[in-house]
C-alpha cells in the first residue's frame, strides 16, 4: 500500500480496476484484509469514518511514536492535542489527522478524554508507578473482597480497566498499576500485583450498596477478560478473613449440587461456611440463576442508546449505572460505539432500533440539533412507541426546550423533570434514571409473553 491511508471509495476504485467488482465481495476482502493485519479498515465506526482504509505501519508507528514521547514521559500521560504536532512528523501525520489518530487510540483503550477538557486526554500506561497515600485507607478486613489470579498478568490489563471506568475516578488516585473508584458512596481499591499474577478488589462504604460497585467492576472486567485466550481464576476472600480466597466457580457448582455448607480450617479450626451468604457477599441479587447464560442472554431485553455524540460522556455515565442490569441479564444495551470495523454501519444501527424493546432518548440541544438523532432515530424510534413494539424513555440530560417535540407527550426521567447535569449529586441523578429504567424492565418481563406487542397508556409509562 503506497499510501498511508486512502478513502473507501478509493479502495473500490483500485477493486474495480483489478476485476473485483462486485460491492459484497470488496467489503468481504476489506474485512479480511483488516483481520490479516495488511490493510486496516474503519469506514463503519462513526468516530473513524474520515479515514478510512490504513497502512497499519502509519497507525502503529505514529501511535508508539506519541507513546514514547518525553514530554509525556514528564506529564505522566497527561496528552494534549497539540503534543501531536509537536512529536510527529507533519508530512506523514498532518494536522487534520491528528483527531482520528486519537480517537483510535480510545478505540484501543489506550487513552480518555478529561471531563473538563476535550482536547486533553490521559495515557493510563504512562501514569506514575508510585501508588498515593489514599490506597493505604483500605483494611481488607473491614472491606469487600474480590480477586482475580492470571496464568501471566497481561500487559496493559490495568490501563485498559482504568480507560473503561475513567468517569468513576479521579486524576490523582489513578497510577500504572491501580486505581480507586468512586461511585454512589462507595470507594473501591482495584489493584495489580504482576508478581502474584493476581488483581484484588476491595469496596468500602454504606454496607448495603458496596455490591452495587463490585458489580460495576466484574463487568468491566469480565468484558476485558473476553479478549484474553485464557480464563482468569475468581477467588471470593472469606469475610473477616481476608487472606484466604475460595474459588468462585467451586462455591457455585457446591450451591448448584444443592450443598447449603462446608468444612474449612481457618487458623486451626475447622470452621462450616455457608456457602450461599459467600456468594450472595459478591453477587448481586438476581445474577445466579439456574438458567444457562445462553438461555438468560436470549431472555434480555435490547436497549438501545439514540445520542448525540456530544454527549458521550454522560452516556458513558449511563452505561455504568446499567451495568448492573446487564451483569443482571435483564437489558443488552447497545450504541453506535459498538460498531465493528467491516460491519455495515447505517445497516447496523437501523437493524438494532428495529429491534431494541427498550429505547433512550438522551435529549439535549445537540440531540435535537442532530439530523440523524432527531429526524431519524428518533422519528422511527416514535413510530415503534406508537405501534407498541417498543418502549420509548426520554433522558433530560442537559436544560433543553423539549415541550414542542414528538415525545412531549411521554414521561420522562430523571423524575423530577431536572436534567441530569444539574443535580447536586451526580450519582443520585443517575441512580433515579436506573430505577425508572428497571421499573420498565420490570414490567416487560411481566409481560414477556407479549414480546413484539406491548400493551401500555399512550402517555408513558410513569406517572409525574
Amino acid at each position: 500500500m503506497a499510501d498511508n491511508y486512502i478513502s473507501f471509495e478509493q479502495y473500490r476504485a483500485i477493486c474495480q480496476t483489478d476485476g473485483e467488482t462486485d460491492y459484497g465481495a470488496q467489503d468481504s476482502l476489506a474485512v479480511h484484509l483488516h483481520s490479516l493485519g495488511i490493510a486496516l479498515n474503519y469506514k463503519d465506526d462513526p468516530r473513524l469514518r474520515d479515514t478510512h482504509v490504513l497502512n497499519p505501519h502509519w497507525v502503529t508507528n505514529g501511535i508508539y511514536t506519541l507513546l514514547n514521547a518525553h514530554e509525556l514521559a514528564d506529564t505522566k500521560g497527561e496528552l494534549e492535542a497539540a503534543c501531536l504536532a509537536r512529536n510527529l512528523d507533519a508530512q506523514n501525520y498532518p494536522a487534520e489527522r491528528h483527531g482520528f489518530l486519537l480517537e483510535l487510540m480510545r478505540k484501543f483503550e489506550l487513552c480518555f478524554r478529561f471531563q473538563d477538557d476535550e482536547h486533553r486526554y490521559l495515557i493510563p500506561n504512562l501514569l506514575d508507578k508510585q501508588q498515593p497515600a489514599a490506597a493505604a485507607e483500605f483494611d481488607p478486613a473491614d472491606c469487600l473482597n474480590f480477586r482475580y489470579e492470571y496464568p501471566i498478568l497481561p500487559e496493559g490489563l490495568l490501563p485498559r480497566f482504568i480507560v473503561r471506568t475513567h468517569v468513576l475516578s479521579e486524576h490523582q488516585l489513578r497510577w500504572r498499576t491501580g486505581v480507586i473508584l468512586h461511585f454512589e458512596g462507595n470507594r473501591a481499591l482495584v489493584k495489580a500485583d504482576p508478581q502474584d499474577r493476581c488483581v484484588s478488589i476491595s469496596v468500602d462504604g454504606p454496607m448495603n450498596s458496596r455490591r452495587r460497585l463490585l458489580a460495576v467492576i466484574r463487568s468491566d472486567f469480565e468484558r476485558i477478560h473476553r479478549s484474553f485466550k485464557f480464563t482468569p481464576k475468581e477467588l471470593v476472600p472469606v469475610p473477616g478473613h481476608p487472606g484466604i480466597a475460595l474459588p468462585y466457580q467451586d462455591l457455585i457448582v457446591m450451591e448448584e449440587s444443592r450443598l447449603t455448607e462446608f468444612p474449612q480450617v481457618i487458623d486451626g479450626q475447622v470452621v462450616r461456611l455457608n456457602i450461599r451468604d459467600l456468594l450472595n457477599g459478591v453477587d448481586l441479587e438476581g445474577t445466579r440463576q439456574p438458567t444457562t447464560a445462553m438461555e438468560r442472554h436470549s431472555q434480555a431485553l435490547r436497549l438501545f442508546f439514540s445520542y448525540s455524540h456530544k454527549d458521550d460522556l454522560l452516556r458513558e455515565q449511563l452505561e455504568t449505572h446499567l451495568k448492573l442490569l446487564q451483569r443482571q441479564e435483564l437489558i443488552q444495551p447497545w450504541h453506535d460505539r459498538r460498531i465493528l470495523p467491516g460491519d455495515d454501519w447505517a445497516g447496523d444501527i437501523d437493524d438494532n432500533l428495529n429491534r431494541a424493546d427498550i429505547i433512550l432518548l438522551l435529549v439535549s440541544a445537540d440531540f435535537i440539533a442532530s439530523d440523524y438523532c432527531y429526524d431519524i432515530e428518533m422519528t422511527r424510534a416514535m413510530e415503534r412507541h406508537e405501534a407498541s413494539e417498543a418502549r420509548v424513555i426520554p433522558i433530560i440530560l442537559r436544560p433543553v426546550d423539549w415541550r414542542g417535540t414528538p415525545f412531549n407527550k411521554l414521561s420522562w426521567l430523571p423524575q423530577n423533570g431536572e436534567p441530569v447535569v444539574q443535580w447536586e449529586n451526580r450519582d443520585a441523578a443517575w441512580l433515579n434514571v436506573e430505577t425508572g429504567i428497571k421499573r420498565v424492565v420490570s414490567r416487560l418481563e411481566a409481560t414477556s409473553g407479549c414480546r413484539g406487542h406491548i400493551a401500555w397508556g399512550e402517555t408513558g409509562f410513569l406517572s409525574q
